[in-house]
């Protein structure tokens, strides 16, 4: 029987243990990696091809989650190769372990170029200007100086968590059709939680790999950063979910983070009226003016510990970019070093 959720249902209960592999559909294996971070574990897929593996996403680079490759790879895997890397998005947590897996087996490296740029500056040590901006953007936005830099420090523990991107892509596109796993697959690519995350669609099976742009509990984290600090991501999220109208209602969907549930029309309502309220929430918040990092304490009230609190101001900025897009909202700060947001209605 299936467990169920609201409206969204969920044909397993239980997960894979680190090191082993449940097969979703014929050819198609759900195996699951540990995190050392708040969200502690990450989805990876693996397609059966005639002469090895392709192999969709990859975790980061710990110990741990090598540990666990080396036992999908000496067992589920029955010491075949890995043939094909594809990376649904260029976060740490999806690609992390790429240049390691392509190293050892000369295999290609599948993604959008949007998602391997970003990949390949944002896990470098040394990239000019970079350092600079991200203080100037903590602090604009409300930190004091010193909790900035000791931000700015704090990030390269995640570029340590990567080993070399590599330096060459197959690219895709939106649109194209792949063959992974001897399946047709339909790329998706969507903007919001990152510039060009790529889903795929098996039309004919009525799956879909959704990475972290459908996931069935949580929405993924859309956030403004400082290179891009008066993007709407949001916007383009909210934009996003058309693409996804003509999968089926009762398409399987494969998520980067929880489990694999039915549901996709009612997924995208939710995500709608969630952001929806919290859009709500920040025009009240913003009657009176307020600087973004306090208003990220209000609508993150829970969050503790400044690393934490600059992935909340992200996404609250994420929130007020969008209505100030939508002229519900107002940058009040007069030229002033620190920003102010008043609501405009």
């Amino acid at each position: 029987m299936l467990a169920k959720r609201g409206k969204l249902e969920f044909p397993w209960a239980d997960t894979p243990p680190p090191g082993e592999a449940r097969e979703v559909a014929p050819g198609l294996f759900w195996a699951r990696l540990p995190l050392p971070f708040r969200l502690n574990h990450v989805n990876v897929w693996l397609l059966e091809e005639d002469d090895g593996w392709t192999v969709i996403d990859t975790g980061c680079a710990t110990p741990e989650i090598i540990a666990a490759w080396e036992a999908l790879l000496a067992g589920p895997m029955r010491g075949r190769p890995v043939r094909r890397v594809v990376a649904t998005h260029g976060h740490v947590d999806h690609i992390g372990l790429s240049g390691w897996m392509v190293s050892r087996f000369d295999a290609d490296y599948v993604g959008t170029f949007a998602e391997w740029m970003w990949a390949r500056v944002s896990h470098m040590h040394d990239v000019p200007g970079s350092n600079d901006a991200h203080h100037y953007y903590l602090v604009r936005n409300g930190f004091d100086d010193a909790v900035a830099q000791k931000l700015v420090k704090s990030r390269h523990r995640f570029i340590n968590l990567s080993s070399p991107i590599p330096g060459w892509i197959t690219e895709i596109r939106d649109g194209e059709t792949v063959r992974l796993g001897g399946r047709s697959w339909r790329v998706i690519v969507t903007r919001g939680h990152a510039f060009e995350h790529a889903s795929f669609l098996d039309e004919e099976a009525n799956i879909l790999i959704a990475g972290d742009h459908l996931l069935p509990k949580i929405t993924p984290v859309i956030a403004v950063y400082e290179m891009m600090p008066k993007a709407d991501p949001l916007g383009d999220y909210l934009e996003s979910f058309p693409s996804f109208s003509d999968v089926r209602p009762d398409a399987l969907v494969l998520p980067s983070h929880d489990t694999p549930y039915y549901g996709i029309s009612e997924r995208i309502l939710e995500l709608r009226e969630h952001h929806d309220k919290r859009l709500a929430a920040t025009v009240e918040f913003l009657r009176t003016p307020r600087v973004p990092l306090d208003l990220s304490k209000s609508m993150f009230p829970h969050i503790e510990g400044p690393d934490n609190m600059g992935f909340a101001l992200g996404e609250t900025l994420a929130h007020v970019n969008h209505l100030v897009r939508l002229g519900a909202v107002a940058d009040v700060s007069a030229g002033s070093g620190t920003a102010l947001y008043q609501a405009l209605r």
